[in-house]
């Protein structure tokens, strides 16, 4: 077979498609959780939850869920109610970090449903913000900590995804397909560009009332590998040579 330029840049940008694609496939899953297999009760101790000292415990129900049969449910004491929180043992430091969860808040939930995402460990009181987001049931607005103007779905599941890209300090998130939230991961603090925990609370209630999350999902997706951008490279000498 004769080898011509144009066969060989058909296999130089082929190879540099699997590169740039080869780290989806290598996509690592920290937690998909549909609380499925945890025992009905206290959540406390099961996959990695931990109490952080609410007034009431954060239970698995099978009262309502999205897709199965079980959930979290949070609630008010009044005031200051359920609080748990997931830290990871390690941080993440790089990569591109994919995080989703379903979350149900009613029309009779009259406090905050309070979703913290800290680039330390939450248990140690650290909490640098990386984003803060609300379900304000009094306001009926969902947001994050700086601009309540997405209105609150109620009675209904809805699916919250954050994107963060630790290599650029970028994140986004959205409420239901609406973006609520765009700009920088690391907005100052001691604690390095990096991902560690989780906290989730009720509070602000008048009433005993609840709110539910369900399908909760973190995967990290490496950055495209530099194997591509040597190809991607190679093929351009070779253009540059063929012009002389």
């Amino acid at each position: 077979m004769k080898i011509t330029t144009k066969n060989l840049l058909s296999a130089v940008f082929g190879i540099a498609a699997i590169a740039v694609l080869a780290p989806t496939a290598n996509a690592q899953v920290i937690f998909n959780e549909d609380f499925e297999a945890y025992t009905l009760g206290d959540s406390s101790g099961q996959g990695g939850w931990v109490d952080f000292g609410g007034t009431r415990i954060v239970p698995v129900v099978d009262t309502i869920a999205n897709g199965g049969t079980q959930s979290l449910e949070f609630s008010t004491n009044p005031g200051y109610g359920s609080d748990t929180t997931l830290d990871l043992a390690a941080p993440i430091t790089s990569g591109q970090l994919a995080l989703s969860f379903d979350v149900y808040q009613p029309v009779g939930y009259d406090g905050n449903s309070h979703f913290f995402f800290s680039r330390g460990p939450t248990l140690s009181g650290t909490f640098d913000e990386g984003l803060h987001l609300f379900g304000d049931g009094t306001a009926g607005t969902f947001f994050d900590s700086g601009s309540p103007t997405t209105p609150l779905l109620t009675d209904q599941w809805v699916n919250v995804m954050i994107n963060i890209d630790l290599d650029a300090n970028t994140t986004t998130a959205s409420y239901g397909g609406t973006e609520i939230f765009n700009g920088a991961w690391n907005n100052g603090g001691g604690t390095p560009n990096q991902f560690q925990g989780i906290n989730i609370w009720a509070a602000e209630g008048l009433n005993v009332a609840v709110f539910n999350v369900d399908n909760l999902s973190l995967v990290v997706v490496p950055e495209p590998s530099a194997f591509a951008l040597l190809g991607l490279g190679f093929a351009g000498l070779v253009l540059r040579r063929r012009r002389r």
